[in-house]
């Protein structure tokens, strides 16, 4: 028992703790430091929305738009914290990232000044107001395009939403919700596209569908085509909904027009253009080579098309650039508006800038030796048959001399030979081997435009593939009584009696007759396309038929045209079974023979046939016998293989055979409805089809019901 005295309770042994004599960091190896709360986990990497606005001290309204022009969005995190699930949350690098922003900044000045402009407006001052309002703080979201784009193929792969956006504000009506000047400026952001499209040849494919026309068009950069797709709204008169908040959309717009004016001024830059365009620029009012008849009207001008405007100003510039290169021009009166400068002083420092000047210009010879030599060391590296010794024959024999050949080959390899190539009128315009091809479809052609056809997406398909284009109006380059047009586009159920008077040798065509011809790549037969006829189907450039497994049939007859196979084989045997007959009779006339010897020739000829024939049955009996047998083989060996299969195999086999059979099923489906639609169109003895047949039995039946309902009353 110890020294414990009897009928005490024993008292609680006093232990000390095991880390009491730790140091500091054993200390948090063995028990870990102690976290504070909200600073780890799901609390401190997504914060809600109210908590991001108290932060930044910002209001709803101007929240959304830094949101939008910063490129940040709400993050939904995989577990939502607790006690807050349906709120809207933001990452902690996005919050910090807008709370560093320039124009964060300016949003706060610029309710400042509101509140300004509000009490003079309260206290009756309206001057004091006016005053004011040219002094509201400005920005831009240049810093932003290129923070958010840092690579110019990035910017094009993100240029289908401002496209199809610019696009739309183009064509709505502009009321109280949308200004006219917004409308003005989408008008002339497309047009400006347009053009550059148009004239480099970019366009690919277009489609026509209810939403809108979609368009699809390949920008080089780099070497290579980045495709780029946009919808453009039909020419129709636009109702705004009520249920659009056009104020977030005119946010997306203030962005998406800065960013397409960064990439207009770089592929116009490419080309050796200035952007803005004249029609953009002067207004009306600046120096400039343009006519007023080409300037739209908004800018003092008698255009009927922004597209227009924008491609006539254009083609000047282009003009304006084929005549000399306008950045060599400048360097050369750099350099003699500085040499001048230096002969007319004696002092010691026009002496030193004489020195300067000419240590300057001899390092440049010295650099144009070296890249001479680099040169003809790059055209010794492609031959085939060199040793290595005659490779380094180019590399200086200075060690301080960097060898260039190297990096400058491979320059030059990137570069597209065809980057640049020469119109017909002399004018400097970028284009790539395809869109040589392209442009050389409708290169022949004259195309005129009736006032009901839509204007602005095909004349930008027919000048991209190389036609000629006019219209109905005061601006047209050519006129409707033009001798050289060769096809008219009529969009009407019969042509105008007007029109009899118009010259015969062009043809009256439908405006689908275009785009299928820019799909396919090749001018397809008219007698389909003509005035009054009904059309065939519209067939989509992106759809992959090999991928789908099924061809529509009017894609098998534009490959037969092309191939050349302009007749089916049922007609092809039904001509040439006739023109044998008619040559058999024309020898017969001919020769006279006996009718003996003809009877004679005859049976030889049936017998031979005959035999054929029954040889032709046997051989096609044996190919079947032969596709059974190895079909049968195939399925056995298919079981054989499925049988030694895993478990898990099985499955995943399983599930590949459901995902092709139903694939499969779509196809039949299809070749299906073909079937019933080729067997309604077909004919009777009496002319009558079999759908106009199964009508007329059908109301027969009824009629037949109703007499007989009669005669029960």
């Amino acid at each position: 028992m110890g020294n414990r005295i009897k009928g005490r309770t024993k008292k609680k042994s006093i232990k000390a703790a095991v880390h009491s004599g730790s140091s500091q960091a054993q200390k948090l190896s063995r028990m870990g430091k102690v976290r504070k709360r909200h600073h780890a986990g799901l609390d401190a990497t997504f914060i809600g929305r109210a908590k991001v606005l108290k932060k930044l001290q910002i209001s709803l309204r101007d929240f959304r738009r830094l949101c939008i022009l910063k490129g940040v969005y709400p993050r939904q995190p995989k577990k939502a914290p607790k006690n807050k699930k349906g709120q809207v949350f933001y990452h902690i690098k996005d919050v910090k990232a807008l709370a560093h922003e320039p124009l964060l900044d300016k949003f706060r000045e610029f309710r400042a000044f509101m509140k300004k402009v509000r009490k003079s407006a309260n206290r009756n001052e309206k001057d004091e107001a006016r005053r004011k309002e040219p002094l509201a703080p400005k920005y831009t979201l240049h810093h932003l395009v290129r923070e958010r784009y840092p690579r110019f193929a990035d910017a094009l792969g993100d240029l289908d939403d401002a496209l199809c956006l610019i696009h739309l504000f183009a064509c709505l009506p502009s009321d109280g919700k949308i200004k006219s000047g917004i409308t003005r400026k989408a008008q002339q952001l497309a047009a400006s596209w347009g053009a550059y499209c148009s004239v480099t040849g970019s366009i690919t494919k277009s489609f026509i569908s209810v939403k809108g026309v979609y368009l699809e068009a390949d920008i080089m950069t780099s070497g290579q085509a980045v495709p780029v797709r946009w919808v453009t709204p039909h020419n129709f008169t636009q109702h705004i909904p009520e249920g659009v908040d056009f104020r977030v959309m005119l946010t997306f717009f203030e962005f998406y027009e800065t960013l397409l004016g960064f990439v207009l001024f770089k592929l116009y830059g490419e080309m050796g253009v200035r952007y803005p365009l004249p029609t953009v620029a002067s207004g009306g009012g600046g120096e400039s080579n343009v006519s007023s008849a080409t300037l739209h009207p908004t800018l003092g001008g008698k255009a009927t098309s922004v597209l227009a405007a924008n491609l006539s100003a254009l083609q000047f510039a282009l003009n304006d650039a084929a005549k000399g290169n306008s950045a060599a021009d400048a360097v050369k009166d750099a350099l003699q508006s500085n040499d001048g400068g230096n002969d007319g002083g004696n002092d010691a420092s026009d002496e030193v800038n004489r020195k300067a000047v000419r240590a300057q210009k001899k390092k440049q010879r010295e650099l144009m030796q070296s890249i001479d030599e680099a040169l003809k060391g790059v055209e010794e590296d492609g031959d085939d048959n060199e040793d290595d010794d005659d490779e380094d024959d180019f590399v200086d024999e200075d060690e301080d001399q960097v060898p260039i050949a190297a990096p400058l080959r491979e320059a030059l390899e990137a570069i597209d030979d065809s980057a640049t190539s020469i119109n017909e009128n002399g004018n400097i315009v970028i284009t790539s081997p395809d869109a040589q091809k392209r442009h050389q479809l409708f290169h022949n052609m004259t195309f005129f435009l009736s006032r009901e056809v839509p204007r602005g997406y095909l004349e930008l398909i027919i000048l991209s593939y190389g036609g000629k284009v006019g219209w109905e109006g005061q601006d047209s380059p050519i006129l409707m009584d033009d001798s050289s047009i060769t096809h008219h586009v009529v969009d009407r159920p019969k042509l105008l009696p007007s029109y009899g008077a118009l010259p015969k040798s062009r043809e009256y065509i439908q405006p689908q007759w275009i785009l299928d011809c820019a799909n396919f790549n090749f001018i397809l037969p008219v007698q389909k396309y003509g005035v009054g006829h009904e059309l065939p189907p519209h067939l989509s450039p992106w759809v992959d038929d090999t991928e789908e497994g099924y061809v529509p049939k009017y894609k098998e007859e534009i490959e037969k045209i092309r191939n050349g196979e302009m007749l089916d084989e049922t007609d092809a045997d039904n001509v040439d079974s006739g023109a044998v007959k008619a040559i058999i009779k024309d020898d017969e006339v001919s020769e006279g023979d006996d009718p003996a010897s003809d009877e004679d020739a005859e049976s030889t000829a049936d017998e031979s046939e005959k035999d054929a024939e029954s040889e032709e049955e046997d051989d096609a009996v044996a190919e079947r016998k032969a596709i059974k047998k190895k079909q049968t083989e195939d399925e056995e060996a298919a079981e054989l293989a499925k049988a030694l299969m895993s478990k898990k195999a099985a499955r995943l086999y399983g599930r590949m055979q459901h995902g092709i059979a139903q694939k499969q099923a779509v196809v039949d489906n299809l070749h299906k409805k073909r079937r019933e639609i080729e067997s309604t169109r077909e004919k009777s003895k009496d002319g009558k089809t079999f759908q106009k047949m199964k009508v007329e039995r059908l109301k027969k039946e009824r009629r037949g019901e109703g007499e007989k309902k009669n005669e029960k009353r």
